[in-house]
């Protein structure tokens, strides 16, 4: 095997999970089934208004019901989910009431994958994500904690995916290596991933305190995506039969994100809706009283009389160009 650039900038040594391979198609929705966690890491990127808070999101959508999840799933025309948080499993009810509501929903090919630290990971834990229908765990342990965790999975024999997805810290190359060893020679473990360090506004001051200083580009921490592409480069050059994927945080906003939301706006724009190349739905505001749009073309809106920008500059009317995002708010960009 070799190790492959992927048009994303994703790096890929074996095979790419079928989770990544769904997310870099904007085919994945992200559960967020709690801000809940065991763990208190320094660079969790999560915001302060969701950290060690019971919140539930599917999205970026607070929903209140498993219902309410299952419609914004189908809205974003998704064929899986990643479930994250927080840890998952600190609300394993829910967890398993989510994988159970979207399999029976979507069928048994919708792909679930779930993060969890592993510090609450069981026997019975495993059990209830076996039956539920998972299809891929992927563990982010403490490298002191990973040896149990493993032991735990070959015991168990689970019938999911399994991998470790660990950031890649500017300091701690050796101590990655010696986890993607132990990956390796374990009869569980499939693939490993390695994130790129991304600095948001709740970990920067935790980030600043422990040296660490911004890439060029305003959003990683230099020095972590040299400590992921060597990882990647130890893995071919000893030959490891485990798969080591690099994810770059480059990949998330240009291609997850941005593909998910134009597939939510293909699925959602009205008939004088356009989908642009970006994601955002652009349509035409008309005064209202203007006579040269039919009243069959014209439709209401938020904010007045809509038509297509198609309609209105075949029949010169005057009109403002609306922006909005596809989300469930139909967030407002720009009114030109």
């Amino acid at each position: 095997m070799r190790a492959l650039r992927l048009y994303t900038g994703n790096v890929v040594y074996g095979r790419l999970p079928q989770g990544c391979r769904l997310c870099l198609r904007g085919l994945k929705s992200v559960i967020f089934v709690t801000g809940l966690c065991p763990r208190r890491c320094f660079y969790c990127p999560i915001s302060l208004e969701r950290r060690g808070h019971d919140s539930f999101y599917a999205n970026e959508r607070p929903v209140g019901s498993v219902g309410e999840l299952v419609a914004e799933v189908a809205a974003a025309g998704s064929r899986g989910a990643g479930l994250t948080g927080g840890d998952p499993l600190a609300r394993l009810e829910r967890t398993l009431e989510v994988i159970r509501a979207l399999k029976e929903s979507f069928g048994s090919g919708f792909h679930i994958h779930l993060y969890t630290s592993g510090e609450l990971l069981s026997e019975q834990a495993l059990d209830g994500l076996s039956r539920a229908g998972l299809d891929e765990l992927r563990l982010h342990p403490e490298p002191a904690d990973a040896a149990r965790l493993l032991r735990l999975l070959e015991r168990h024999r689970p019938p999911f995916s399994v991998g470790l997805e660990i950031p890649a810290l500017p300091e701690a190359f050796e101590e990655a290596l010696k986890l993607l060893e132990l990956a390796n020679t374990s009869e569980v473990v499939e693939f490993v991933n390695v994130n790129e360090l991304e600095v948001t506004e709740s970990n920067s001051a935790a980030m600043r305190r422990r040296g660490y200083e911004l890439s060029e580009d305003g959003k990683t921490v230099r020095g972590s995506r040299e400590v992921a592409l060597r990882l990647v480069s130890a893995a071919e050059s000893s030959g490891y039969g485990v798969s080591v994927h690099f994810c770059p945080a480059s990949s998330k906003d240009a291609y997850q994100l941005r593909l998910r939301l134009y597939r939510r706006g293909v699925a959602s724009a009205r008939p004088h809706e356009m989908v642009s190349d970006e994601g955002t739905i652009l349509k035409a505001l008309v005064p209202e009283d203007c006579a040269s749009v039919p009243s069959g073309l014209a439709f209401r809106g938020r904010l007045g009389l809509e038509t297509s920008l198609l309609v209105a500059e075949l029949l010169g009317a005057r009109h403002s160009l609306v922006e909005e995002l596809p989300d469930y708010r139909r967030t407002l960009l720009n009114v030109v």
